[in-house]
């Protein structure tokens, strides 16, 4: 246009340069596409070795009771806990998230020591998980993996740790962007951190694809998704309330879950030794275990992570009395385990009894849908028990492979969310990121050795340095 005094005059046209960032974009694949790969790698194997020692001792210990054997896996983590190896004890998932707000290094030996105690109590018939171990390993190998690079702020190494917990999350459960998520919701209540979602996704995506392509070629087995039944659900407006129904109880069903876990974990260190806490929660699943098998079958055990069972369970239905003794049964059980420090996650207890609660609302509602109802039940009690309503979304739809469950399943997990108040089984999880400064996480990953202490748009390391790494 013209001005008054007839110069000419632009407004409102951008260079188209000012389109792209290649200086950041250039330093970013860099620095952060070939870290991630490296830590996804890492932790794929790791998780191929972990899966493949948890089935070695499964069968190693099949061969005694199924409420015997747990007390085995029990001692086991006592003895290491008495010999000075308490970084063992209990999940796993509570010690990563104290390493993602504090960064420290695990003690030396944690990753092989918490592989084997894991695999022994799984492998026993402990109900427990391995989702709680398999994060603390990735989140020690990724911190190993920044710590080597030279990474050294605790700024930049919280990044590592993230992408290490999501390379872990993904490997296991075969689940890369729900694993992603995972990493970024785990660490708050009501909260999460999504500014490094891209390398995240990348260490999932690799730890992912090393899964599922040396598993098999190892052990002869698949590597497929861990539900192998389908579920299909014709979402009308009409089923909305029975759905707000559903969330509330599994919310209400949370809540139980982890009051049970945190007062037996207060009796246990108030009255008993740290090394004699595995023990006797073992001792204690051992006879619930014994009681579940003189009420319902016991190929349907409420032993080890349980899996098969939900599987069994969503083609074969049983009578709702024993479903509830198999909910209540792995509730309490799995309380005393890891209330007693045995080494072991509560995402697969938390799948289980989420899955038998759907079981008895779909037997009750809509007995052609039970299935379906089951991985609703899965989501919303697993996202109330962890505070990661996002992740639980995506990584029940990855692990099911039943993507039209999407609404309803949004809407049972953010009622039980809701319902359960914050709730967790995971202790040192931050209520939000608002106590943290803008420099919690690092801007752009630099490596501290070479002297960019605090880094910003402005001291941003040339391409000679970079070239260091």
């Amino acid at each position: 246009m013209t001005g008054e005094d007839g110069e000419n005059v632009v407004e409102n046209v951008q260079p188209l340069r000012d389109l792209f960032h290649f200086a950041h974009f250039s330093k970013f694949y860099r620095l952060y596409v070939p870290a991630s790969i490296l830590v996804g790698v890492a932790c794929g194997l790791f998780m191929v070795l972990f899966q493949i020692l948890i089935e070695t001792t499964t069968i190693m210990f099949s061969v005694l009771p199924i409420f015997v054997a747990p007390l085995i896996g029990g001692a086991f983590s006592g003895v290491l806990i008495y010999f000075g190896r308490k970084e063992i004890q209990g999940s796993g998932i509570s010690k990563a998230i104290e390493m993602t707000h504090k960064p420290s290094s695990l003690r030396k030996g944690t990753t092989v020591t918490k592989l084997l105690a894991t695999s022994v109590s799984i492998g026993s018939g402990n109900p427990v998980g391995r989702e709680g171990p398999a994060i603390l390993i990735g989140a020690g190998v990724g911190n190993a993996i920044g710590r080597r690079l030279g990474f050294r702020d605790d700024s930049h190494l919280r990044v590592f740790l993230m992408m290490g917990s999501a390379a872990a999350t993904a490997g296991i459960y075969r689940a890369p962007l729900g694993g992603a998520l995972f990493a970024a919701e785990a660490p708050y209540r009501r909260d999460a951190r999504l500014g490094y979602f891209v390398p995240t996704v990348i260490a999932a995506l690799s730890s992912f694809v090393v899964f599922v392509g040396l598993y098999p070629l190892i052990t002869g087995n698949g590597a497929g998704p861990l539900f192998t039944f389908s579920a299909a659900f014709d979402f009308t407006l009409a089923k909305i309330p029975l759905l707000i129904l559903f969330g509330i109880f599994a919310g209400l069903i949370s809540i139980l879950f982890a009051v049970s876990l945190m007062a037996t974990r207060n009796f246990f260190t108030v009255k008993l030794p740290d090394w004699a806490d595995p023990v006797f929660g073992s001792l204690l699943a051992c006879g619930v275990i014994f009681v579940t098998s003189l009420f319902v079958d016991p190929t349907l055990t409420i032993a080890g992570m349980g899996y098969e069972v939900i599987n069994t369970l969503a083609s074969h239905p049983i009578p709702i009395l024993m479903i509830l003794i198999l909910l209540f049964g792995k509730l309490f059980a799995s309380s005393f385990v890891v209330a007693g420090r045995v080494s072991g996650g509560v995402l697969a207890s938390s799948l289980f009894v989420g899955a038998m609660l759907g079981s008895i609302f779909g037997e009750i509602f809509f007995p052609a849908n039970v299935p379906a109802f089951m991985v609703l039940g899965m989501g919303a009690v697993l996202a109330a028990t962890t505070n990661t309503p996002v992740a639980t979304t995506i990584m029940m739809l990855e692990m099911s492979h039943s993507f039209d469950l999407v609404i309803p399943l949004v809407i049972c997990i953010c009622v039980s969310y809701l319902v359960s108040g914050g709730t967790s089984l995971y202790e040192g999880q931050k209520i939000s990121r608002d106590d943290e400064t803008p420099g919690f996480y690092a801007n752009v990953l630099t490596p501290r050795k070479l002297g960019y202490e605090k880094v910003d748009d402005e001291t941003e390391p040339d391409s000679d340095d970079i070239n260091k790494l």
